[in-house]
């Protein structure tokens, strides 16, 4: 066993874990996935079982299994490359090490391509680059998803410039998805490196890591002997993971849920139908400024509690580390798909500044991405406490790229819908007021100013009344905090009766009201507004150049 890539060989038999002392060959859970039921170590394993996991039973279908293609005139193959392709071919009962074709996964019809490791270490040939392209233009043409699942070691050098060609070839032949809003998910098990993991792969739509896979360009000898702190590298599927690189770490057991679930929320064309108008309870109109504050300081829940009682089939995508603030995913709606990018702030965890970080803004801008090419809407939760302010931020250029956010979600072509439920802070808030639809808890508020210390707010009256939200979402009688569930309930009526508007307007006509909305805003009418007219000006300006470049 390589220590260093948790890998045996394939047909290796075993009675004891490798990684732990336990026993495990007679257990039903380490003879369906080859993986540790004690530690989750998880073994090497060829094609036919990756499919057997992956696949609705009986459903693969193999295509394009003998392909042939004309050698270059000045590509040289010797005899030692023959024999060992002949040998491995015998050994492994495999033509080369990509194999596709297409299977259900959970009754939904995919395209396969999957990278043997045990062929040459999957590496990328001439006839595996063809593979995969012509696999790509299969999906296109009959309108299949792919997804794609890595095992790949290293280069084909015996193909010299023509194996690194493919690179070229395999991600040009991804774009044509695109053009039909079919996605493609790849799982990288270990290994998955070199000129497979820094092509095609690398170009999926949704990235999944198994536990403990060797990952990168780069092999890990390759980095140790090119840096001098070599003792600390990890390249594993978690660090990965952690780095924003991949979205997701999943078990080999739970693979094929995680495909399906993935699949359906990016595929299913499904709207909420128009003119539903659910009733929302009548608003308090007599509330007392100081209770609102008070109630903002007690405990507003967090947005993954909204999300676990809002969305069905939720897969949540993009790690969260203590710093970060939000979370991403997606999930359904009255069984209408939506992406959902939450500032997840936990009041009751004190190392939680309710800072938005530059991880953030790039996660936000990752799912405007997913929503677009989908055609699906995103739903925004707003909670925070501003921009985390740092030196090593602004040289990151924050400020750009807060401004590119307003720039591209005044343009974006999905339908947008925020939910303000607690604190919305300065600058880090106003992307989010773009919105097709902007509602406001009752106890929820706008802080123009975090470093003003006399800590002016809006409260929802106020932003109601100059135009910036759409409506009020009332809170049970006890409020947010002492009853989730039911103000979980009163989020989704607003939701539900704002998708089924949004769903039946036509996009041009959303896109001039959402510019218009902000164009048209008096900034004189209120006295307590003029505390945000700084910023509402530099707003302003940035919407009136891409409402210019829109209609343009």
């Amino acid at each position: 066993m390589n220590t260093q890539d948790n890998s045996i060989e394939l047909g290796e038999n075993l009675s004891n874990c490798l990684n732990c002392p336990e026993s495990i060959d007679k257990t039903d859970f380490y003879l369906k996935y080859d993986v540790c039921p004690f530690c989750n170590f998880h073994y090497s394993i060829d094609s036919k079982k990756r499919i057997q996991i992956i696949s609705d039973s009986g459903t693969f279908r193999e295509f394009n299994k003998n392909i042939s293609i004309k050698r270059p005139e000045n590509l040289k193959i010797d005899d030692t490359y023959r024999k060992n392709v002949k040998k491995t071919r015998e050994r492994t009962g495999l033509e080369e090490a990509a194999i596709s074709g297409t299977c259900n996964i959970g009754g939904i019809k995919t395209v396969v391509i999957i990278l043997d490791f045990g062929f040459l270490g999957g590496s990328m040939g001439l006839i595996v680059g063809e593979k995969i392209s012509k696999a790509f233009s299969f999906a296109y043409r009959n309108n299949l998803p792919v997804v794609s699942i890595i095992s790949s070691g290293g280069r084909r050098v015996q193909e010299g410039l023509y194996s690194l060609v493919q690179m070229i070839k395999t991600v040009i032949s991804t774009k044509d998805l695109r053009k039909r809003n079919l996605p493609h998910i790849t799982l990288f098990t270990n290994p998955s490196g070199g000129q497979v993991y820094s092509s095609f792969a690398s170009r999926a739509d949704i990235k999944l890591g198994e536990p403990g896979a060797i990952m990168g360009l780069f092999q890990l000898d390759e980095l140790m002997n090119a840096n001098e702190e070599a003792s600390n590298l990890d390249i594993s599927s978690e660090t990965f993971y952690e780095k924003g690189l991949i979205d997701k770490v999943v078990s080999r057991n739970n693979l094929k849920i995680e495909l399906f679930t993935i699949l359906e929320n990016l595929m299913i064309d499904y709207k909420i139908p128009k003119k539903v108008d659910l009733s929302v309870p009548t608003l308090n109109s007599n509330k007392d400024k100081k209770k609102v504050k008070k109630a903002i300081k007690k405990g507003t829940p967090s947005s993954s509690i909204y999300i676990s009682k809002l969305f069905d089939d939720y897969v949540e995508l993009g790690y969260k580390s203590k710093e970060d603030l939000i979370i991403t995913g997606l999930g359904k709606i009255a069984s209408q798909p939506v992406a959902i990018v939450a500032q997840n702030y936990q009041r009751s965890n004190s190392k939680e500044t309710g800072k938005i970080t530059i991880k953030d803004l790039s996660k936000i801008n990752k799912f405007m991405n997913i929503s677009e090419d989908f055609n699906i809407p995103i739903i925004f939760f707003v909670d925070n406490k501003g921009i985390d302010i740092s030196y090593k931020n602004e040289l990151l250029g924050v400020g750009d790229i807060l401004s590119k956010m307003i720039f591209d979600l005044s343009s974006h072509k999905q339908n947008m819908i925020s939910i303000i439920t607690g604190e919305a802070s300065s600058e880090a808030s106003i992307p989010f007021f773009l919105s097709d639809k902007v509602y406001m808890l009752e106890n929820a508020i706008f802080i123009p100013n975090n470093q003003d210390q006399k800590k002016e707010y809006l409260d929802a009256t106020d932003c109601l009344e100059n135009n910036v939200i759409d409506s009020i979402i009332p809170e049970p009688p006890l409020g947010a905090a002492k009853g989730p569930e039911d103000m979980a309930r009163l989020i989704k009526i607003s939701l539900i009766n704002g998708l089924s508007e949004l769903n039946h307007t036509g996009m041009k006509k959303t896109l001039s009201n959402r510019n218009k909305k902000f164009l048209n805003v008096d900034m004189g009418e209120n006295k307590l507004l003029l505390t945000v007219t700084n910023e509402m000006k530099i707003w302003k300006d940035v919407l009136e150049a891409s409402y210019k470049a829109f209609r343009n």
